[in-house]
Parts: C-alpha cells; structure tokens; sequence
C-alpha cells in the first residue's frame, strides 16, 4: 500500500504542483525530526509491556497519552517562537505546523497499534499500518485521476491537509478500536511512571535523532542556502521517493534481525557470521544491483515517472543509490551493534557523520549556480558509505568477523553479468525495437540475476523467518 501511496499519488502530486514540492519535501524531512520528540522509545516499550503484562500496559495508557499531548503542546509553542525569530513565508510555516501534527498523530496510532501487535492481534495491526495510506489514495487518487479538471483543486498545501485529515480519521478509528478491545483504564496522567522509560531510552531516542539528521537533512539545506533551493530541493525530492520506496522493503526485512541477533549475541554467539552473511547477501547484494541499473537507466526511469525532470536527475539517482548501498550496510551492522547494546559507539560514529554532512553541504551549495542537487546527493553518498565502513569495521573486530565474505566471488560476477546485459540492449536493436518499455525487462533481468546468484535465496528467506517466530 505505501509503494502504491508514494507512486501514485506523492509522484503525481510532484508533476502538478512543481517545484513547491520541493519545500514540501523539505519541511517533511524536518518533520521526521521533530518526530523522535513524540517517540522517545515508549512505543516499544508498550509492546513488550503489552505482551507481557496487559494490566499494566492499560494503566499506563492515559500517562503515555497524556504525555504526548504536552510534547505536542510544547511543539506548539515552538512553532510559535519559530515564526517570532525566523522569517518564514505563510506557506512555510503552515507546512511546518501541519506536518509536525501529522508526526503527532502518526506517533500515538503507532502507540495503539502497539496494543495489538502486544497482543498478537495482528490483522488489526496490519489493518491500522496501512490505514492513512489507503485513506489518502482513495480520496487523492479519485481527485487527480478521476474527478473532472481534478488538478486544479491540488496544491502543496491542501495536499498536507489531506494528509493531515487521513491521519486524524486513522487516530481516531485506531484510538476507539483501542478503547473497544483493551479497555484501557483512564486516570489522570502519572508522568513519574513514565519518565524512567524516557530516561532509559535517551541513548536510542539520540541514536535515532543523528541518524535522521546526517539522513534527511540535505533537503533542508538544499532549500535554505542553495540557489533556486526549492527547484533544487524539488529534484532531490524526485530520486529521494525511489530510496524511500526500497528502504521501506529493506526495514522489512532489518526488522528481523534485531531479535536474531540479541538471541545469537547471548547464546551462538558463533553463529553471528552466518547470519551477517545471510543479510549482506540480500540487502547489499540488492543495493549493489540497484547501483547498476540506476548508473545505466536512472534518467530513462525518472523520466517515465515524472513530468519535469533535469539533465542531472539521472546523476541524482545514481549518487542516492550509493548512499543507499551505505544505509543498507547500516541496517545489518546498526542492528549488530543495537543488539549488543553499543549505543555509545553506535551514537559517535552517526555524530561524526552529522558533522561530515553538515560541513561539507555548507561548504560546497553554496558555490554552485545550477546542480546543487547532485552535490547533495554526492555528499549524502559520501556519509551514508563512511558511516557503514565504520559500522561495518568496528563489528568485524568486535564479533571476529571475517573482513572478506565467503561469497565474495559472487558480487564482481554480479557486477559483470549486469553490465554485460545492459551492453548487449544498449549495442543490439532490442532496445530500438521495446523503446521505454525495456525497462520491464531491465528489471526481470535484474531479479532472475540475483535469483540466480543466490543473493535472494526463497528458502533462505523463509528460514529466517521461521527463526524469528521462536525468537518472540
């Protein structure tokens, strides 16, 4: 449903509004900022806790609840104070407000959400995940695609107030199926109960924070101290919702192995090796596949998406696809280290990546007149590949991991076989005779390439699986 969400309507809301969406984008970045604020690790706790003991997690609803509209309320006020000491244009500032609303609500439907995940209720869970998202493509989609001159009723704005609406219908049928099944008991808010949670969870919650700071914070910058910032930011944009695409089918399967590792790390610890392979295979065996196709079609690809592009959003694509070559490798090792409760290593490697990101977009946006997207993008590759090299080295020689995989040998030939179908389209008349359609087969070549080098083994997948179910 998300996949469905982000290419049918977030593409298409991008082609009619422009370049506005580049300050969307921005602000949205910003806003999943903001979010770790109305987190802070309470939503896994109340998992576990649900689990575990569900009388306990239902006096501890109205806390957590009440909890987070004070975060939402001091928000609030900083949006006030943010439009006192900062110039701000209305659009702007009402993209600010209405998106960290819509991180609010997205933070308390994962809240009750975590009630029935706890209680294995997981239809229901599955149901509420999916459930803005569907909202959003059944009202947006009838709008743009079906109702009559549809696009004229869509701008950057009311397109956050749809959203905003979504979220609020999702709240709202997510709390009172809360109240329905848990009944939950309501008490005026204990914060004293809540605090040591908060407390305990600090190192993770700043974990969190870094990483999507060195992550997402190109496209602020972008905007704010680059020429034509919103054109620009725009571009980024464009590229940025494919890695966002494939990084939600990557958290599916990081979700995993966090469990399988802190089981491994206590009891087999030797068998942590194989593991590590096992993943590396799919995901940067994947990534690495991604690379390629993005170096030889990335600009024939945006530009069957998307309306206006630019010459350099092929290259755009291209560099993100290294940065997220890089953020795949830090979702196997991040976990690694997450399970061995190395926060303090995890929190110094992703502070100088924030540094790195930071300093380098503030040196070099500036002096470029046109193609500040691709420097950011450069530098975003840059980060993402120096944080994973320290991730990656500093679990080797914790955990005597060998520094050259076993199955080494297959991604050079993975390379190869690659390039040398790409060569055999672009130098014979297939490519003439399919013409945009050859990317359908540049695809199916990708994945029969990876089924058959084994870096997506079904069997493999499935016994993963299996092993994570005993883990719980």
């Amino acid at each position: 449903m998300k996949p469905i969400s982000i290419f049918a309507i977030d593409a298409a809301v991008q082609n009619i509004v422009g370049q506005q969406y580049g300050i969307y984008f921005a602000f949205f970045n910003f806003s999943l900022i903001i979010s770790i604020v109305f987190d802070f690790g309470i939503n896994n706790y109340s998992t576990q806790l649900s689990a575990q003991n569900i009388t306990e997690a239902k006096k501890l609803f109205s806390s957590i609840l009440g909890l987070r509209i004070l975060l939402m309320l001091l928000y609030l006020s900083g949006i006030g104070l943010i439009k006192v000491f900062i110039t701000l244009s209305w659009t702007e500032y009402k993209l600010i407000l209405l998106l960290g609303l819509n991180q609010f609500l997205i933070a308390n439907i994962a809240f009750f959400r975590s009630y029935f995940a706890g209680q294995q209720r997981f239809r229901l869970d599955a149901f509420l995940s999916v459930l803005d998202r569907l909202l959003l493509i059944i009202s947006l989609g009838y709008i743009i695609y079906f109702y009559p001159d549809g696009f004229k009723l869509i701008d950057i704005e009311s397109y956050s107030i749809f959203q905003f609406v979504c979220y609020a219908l999702s709240f709202l049928i997510a709390g009172g199926l809360t109240i329905y099944y848990m009944r939950p008991k309501f008490e005026w808010p204990n914060f004293s109960t809540i605090l040591p949670i908060v407390k305990k969870a600090l190192p993770f919650a700043l974990l969190i924070v870094l990483m999507t700071l060195y992550t997402r914070i190109d496209a602020l910058l972008l905007l704010h101290i680059s020429l034509n910032g919103a054109q620009e930011a725009a571009y980024y944009a464009q590229a940025y919702r494919l890695i966002d695409a494939l990084y939600m089918f990557a958290m599916v399967f990081a979700g995993l192995l966090y469990p399988m590792f802190s089981k491994l790390i206590k009891e087999k610890p030797e068998v942590i090796a194989t593991l590590v392979s096992q993943a590396s295979k799919l995901l940067l065996g994947s990534s690495l596949a991604f690379i390629i196709f993005s170096l030889m079609r990335g600009s024939l690809l945006i530009d069957q998406i998307y309306n206006s592009t630019s010459v350099d959003s092929g290259g755009i694509l291209f560099l993100l696809s290294i940065a997220f070559f890089g953020m795949a490798s830090n979702l196997i090792y991040g976990s690694l280290l997450t399970a061995n409760s190395s926060l303090k290593v995890l929190n110094s490697i992703s502070f100088i990546g924030l540094l790195v990101n930071i300093s380098l977009n503030l040196i070099l946006l500036p002096k470029v007149l046109n193609g500040a997207a691709v420097i950011a993008a450069g530098v975003a590759a840059f980060t993402q590949i120096l944080v994973a090299m320290a991730q990656a080295f500093y679990c080797k020689r914790l955990f005597a991991l060998p520094f050259i995989d076993r199955h080494f040998y297959r991604y050079p030939l993975l390379i190869f076989i690659l390039f040398f179908w790409f060569i055999i389209v672009d130098w014979t008349p297939i490519g003439f005779v399919y013409g945009n359609w050859i990317l359908v087969f540049d695809i199916l070549a990708t994945l029969i390439t990876l089924l058959a080098l084994r870096f997506i083994d079904i069997k493999e997948l499935i016994s993963l699986v299996q092993k994570r179910t005993k883990t719980q």
